[in-house]
């Protein structure tokens, strides 16, 4: 009976041990820089996938988390109304005086810029889970980077595929990694010259020491 007990807790421990999401960031970050960044305006996301609203979606969520770090943020119909009268290429690609006209117009001292660079259903099987890979970048007003986090994460599940369990839902994946994205960015621990270390974090890199 016992060497079914300790059979059963080794096994268990394996299929659990092999169930966590598969994945990366590295980011870069500035940290005086970065602390002096108060009021932002997020600017439109590229989007490298099939999905036609996967690059509105992620920068919705980036809103909402950075309103919810305490950071104060331009709404997106202003920005988007300012972007178009710039008449930027496709809204994405910004020159340094495009950015000081924005940063003037908006009254903000930082810009947020990103890329969806992918979002899809990958398969094993008939196990279906999502892959998502961002890329999100802060930059001051002359249109220097002080932060910028990068990664992909896939949320395959060996007990999902195993057992039949349904995969998370692919927008709330994207919400996460986002989210997960800028745990790197916490204008408290900035502040403080703490920058915070994930687990889950392949590479740092700090200066301005």
């Amino acid at each position: 009976m016992r060497k079914m007990v300790f059979i059963f807790v080794i096994f268990t421990s394996f299929i659990f041990g092999c169930a966590s999401n598969q994945g990366s960031i590295n980011y870069f970050v500035k940290p005086k820089s970065a602390s002096k960044i108060t009021r932002v305006a997020v600017l439109p996301f590229m989007n490298l996938t099939t999905d036609k609203f996967a690059g509105e979606r992620a920068r919705d969520f980036v809103i909402t988390a950075l309103l919810e770090k305490g950071i104060d943020v331009v709404p997106k119909g202003a920005v988007d109304r300012e972007v178009k009268r710039l008449g930027v290429p496709s809204g994405f690609f910004f020159d340094v005086n495009d950015l000081r006209v924005l940063a003037d117009v908006l009254k903000v001292n930082g810009f947020v810029q990103g890329s969806v660079d992918e979002y899809k259903i990958e398969r094993r099987g008939t196990y279906a889970y999502p892959v998502v890979a961002v890329t999100l970048k802060v930059l001051d007003t002359n249109g220097n980077v002080v932060w910028q986090a990068s990664g992909v994460k896939s949320y395959y599940s060996t007990v999902g595929r195993l057992f039949g369990l349904k995969s998370k839902d692919p927008v709330v994946a994207l919400k996460d990694f986002v989210y997960e994205l800028l745990e790197t960015f916490n204008v408290k621990a900035v502040k403080n010259r703490k920058i915070l270390r994930n687990p889950t974090l392949s590479n740092a890199t700090t200066v301005e020491k």
